[in-house]
This record gives C-alpha cells, sequence and structure tokens, in this order.
C-alpha cells in the first residue's frame, strides 16, 4: 500500500469540541447531524471521553464545520473549543491527564 501525498488526499483540520456529559451514540448523532445539515459529509470521531472531543474534517471544511457546531440543534448542545492543523496541539491543551 501506498501513501498518498498531502497534495492530492488534502490537508486536515482537527476541530476540538466539549459537550454535556453524554454517550458516544448521543454525541455521534448529534456531531453528524450537525455537519450534514452543514453539507459536510466527511468527517472522522478521532477521540472522545463522555464530554470532550475531537473531530476531524478537510481544511475546505473548517469554517462551516465550526460554525455548524455553534448552532443549535436537536439533541446535545456542542460547543467548539479550538480548531489546528495538527492533532497534537488539541491532545496537549485539553486531553492532558491531571
Amino acid at each position: 500500500m501506498t501513501m498518498l501525498m498531502k497534495s492530492k488526499r488534502g490537508r486536515r483540520r482537527y476541530i476540538a469540541f466539549a459537550t454535556e456529559p453524554s454517550t458516544y451514540e448521543e454525541m455521534l448523532q448529534s456531531l453528524g447531524s450537525a455537519l450534514k445539515g452543514a453539507g459536510i459529509g466527511s468527517f472522522k470521531i478521532i477521540q472522545y471521553d463522555g464530554e470532550k472531543g475531537i473531530v476531524r474534517v478537510r481544511r475546505e471544511d473548517q469554517k462551516a464545520a465550526v460554525e455548524a457546531l455553534g448552532l443549535p440543534t436537536e439533541g446535545l448542545r456542542i460547543r467548539t473549543l479550538a480548531a489546528s492543523g495538527t492533532l497534537r496541539t488539541l491532545r496537549e491543551r485539553f486531553f492532558q491527564p491531571k
């Protein structure tokens, strides 16, 4: 299997978000409906601990994704914490053990 170069694969952006305490399924349903409502069909949940998570989107979709997560939707209230080009940055800021 060969690796694709970033220029062909497309760059990715990571968005950290917070929710009220919930299950993975509840979060996935609320997040999915918010992003799909904004026309974003390609996203991946990278990490979720019950209250905070990280979702990956294409770079072109970042602005629309942040706006969509800020809008009130049915289900959970999702609040955007930060966006970054690297997963490491968000993990260091929001998921460090205390």
